[in-house]
């Protein structure tokens, strides 16, 4: 049961998420499904315990801290991509769980990580934030649009402005824009891609500041 209102939750939002709903995707009645749950409100939050549950878990080497990070953008991207409206819970319902103790146990193995490559704490912190904020808004803004696109419809996505829309516009002047649509059109991983490269300069800009202010202090 928890696994289909994920999934219904995933893809719809959770305002999707209701007792008929989940009882016709299910093949039984709403009434047989009082038999497990008390209402409708218990079936959302363990749609949410479900997803919280999914968070990977990264091995992360200090060693190699570049992979390192983009291990972790890749395996949250992977999470999310799978059930991408499961993370606006506050937006589509009032949901109160307790999330247990993997999200802390993923945040403090994270923080662990960037302070043993040199980052402070608080530009751990940082970091960290970063991670989730990056990762959900490509799945929600990107991924999701990119996953349920037809077949050759990728243009609106791929480049800054559609040629649709500067075409409909052209009292705009425009010229970079219109450059720019000559440029390769980057899929989705390509464009991920950018989202982890620029994190990875932030990170380098970060250790070189902390670097910096050691060598002043010495």
């Amino acid at each position: 049961m928890a696994e289909k209102a994920l999934e219904i939750a995933g893809a719809e939002g959770y305002g999707a998420l209701t007792m008929h709903r989940l009882a016709s995707d299910l093949g039984v009645t709403p009434r047989a499904l009082y038999n497990y749950v008390a209402d409708r409100q218990e079936v959302v939050n363990l749609a949410v315990q479900r997803f919280l549950a999914i968070s990977p878990l990264v091995e992360f080497d200090s060693s190699n801290w570049k992979q390192g990070v983009r291990q972790a953008y890749v395996a949250t991207r992977t999470a999310y991509r799978a059930y991408p409206r499961a993370s606006q819970m506050s937006w589509d319902d009032k949901v109160d769980v307790a999330p247990g103790p993997r999200r802390t146990e993923l945040i403090e193995r994270v923080l662990r990580f960037y302070v043993e490559i040199g980052l402070t704490l608080q530009q751990a912190v940082t970091m960290v934030r970063a991670l989730e904020r990056d990762v959900l808004g490509f799945v929600l803004h990107v991924d999701y649009f990119f996953d349920r696109r037809e077949a050759g419809n990728s243009d609106s996505l791929s480049h800054l402005v559609s040629a649709q829309r500067l075409d409909a516009y052209p009292e705009i002047s425009a010229p970079l824009a219109r450059q720019a649509l000559e440029l390769p059109a980057p899929d989705s991983d390509e464009l991920f891609e950018e989202v982890i490269e620029t994190r990875i300069l932030a990170i380098e800009q970060c250790l070189s500041k902390k670097r910096q202010s050691e060598t002043d202090q010495a």
